[in-house]
């Protein structure tokens, strides 16, 4: 008997002593502070990622626009480049036609000359008279309308008039 008595005792101190060499923890109480702090930190980290979510989008959106503009560019300057290249062959063509048609006019007489000079704008009879010789030029306004050669003169006599 005295054997069941030993076991036994020990049998219901032994779970004690065994636990009490184990501490623990102790609880942590969670009060409706704590939820709050705790809700309102995943509504922010909501929030954040929404706005992450936001910003990566207009990234992505202003990736491409940046690329758009890049193209509209490069086509802009091939365009301008192909302009600069028409207009260059034009000048060269005008000129040369505009060469050519000095070489006419003063292969003609003031008096044949004249009338069609009269017929045409002041500015281009100036461009047409500053292209020929002085001689020749001194032929043909005697020969224009009065107003005409007024303002011809007048325009001849400007430094890179108009």
């Amino acid at each position: 008997m005295r054997k069941k008595i030993i076991f036994l005792f020990l049998f219901l101190l032994l779970p004690t002593t065994v636990l009490a060499a184990f501490p623990t923890p102790p609880m942590h109480k969670t009060d409706a502070a704590d939820i709050e702090r705790s809700a309102a930190l995943k509504a922010r980290e909501h929030k954040l990622k929404l706005r992450e979510d936001a910003l990566q989008k207009k990234e992505t959106e202003f990736k491409s626009l940046q690329q758009d503009v890049k193209a509209r560019i490069n086509k802009l300057k091939s365009l301008q480049n192909e302009v600069s290249a028409a207009l260059a062959e034009f000048s060269a063509v005008k000129s040369k036609n505009f060469k050519n048609l000095i070489k006419v006019y003063s292969a003609m007489s003031a008096s044949k000359l004249a009338p069609l000079l009269n017929a045409m704008e002041d500015g281009e009879v100036t461009k047409i008279l500053r292209a020929m010789q002085t001689d020749l030029v001194a032929k043909v306004i005697p020969k224009l309308r009065p107003q005409k050669a007024v303002a011809v003169s007048k325009r001849l006599g400007m430094l890179g008039g108009k």
